[in-house]
């Protein structure tokens, strides 16, 4: 399994964003890529936002009815957001919350009933709280639009502290 925390988790999503996105078939959604654990720095009681970047598959758009987070524990996602990414906007993987100085954060909508154009890359945002002192986790983050639904393929690791660079 690969680690990754702080700024360089930005860098990979990008990247893996950048290389996912041309290998994959255009008329597939693509959301995730290789397993992962991301470690997300949350002191108790405090929120965090998680980010990943999902695109619509070339032949049809996505009605987004739902975001969140798979098998939570100790940790409680609160509110989901959408941000398209066409318009220049950087990927959000991880940042407090919240990131009012953020262009990205500036420009985001509720995740219900939010549409992802077709062929088009948005980035799907989760606040989430860790209100107490164990240590949080969640199996993967959770997209459901009309006629479907997909759960990457990162692990999440809730905690206030995260190991290494």
């Amino acid at each position: 399994m690969i680690r990754r925390s702080g700024l360089a988790t930005v860098g990979m999503a990008m990247i893996l964003t950048t290389a996912g996105c041309g290998s994959d078939s255009d008329n597939e959604m693509v959301f995730g890529g290789d397993p992962v654990t991301q470690c997300v720095r949350v002191p108790e009681g405090a929120s965090m936002v998680v980010g990943e970047v999902v695109r619509a598959p070339a032949g049809a758009d996505l009605v987004v009815q739902k975001v969140g987070l798979v098998d939570a524990r100790n940790v409680a996602a609160t509110e989901a957001f959408i941000v398209p990414l066409g318009s220049g906007h950087a990927p959000i993987a991880s940042a407090a919350y919240p990131p009012a100085a953020n262009s990205t954060w500036g420009a985001r909508m509720p995740a219900a009933n939010a549409t992802i154009r077709a062929g088009e890359q948005a980035n799907l945002l989760v606040v989430v709280e860790r209100p107490s002192p164990l240590d949080g986790s969640a199996a993967g983050m959770r997209i459901d639009w009309l006629g479907g639904s997909k759960t990457n393929t990162t692990t999440y690791e809730f905690r206030a502290a995260c190991g290494g660079a």
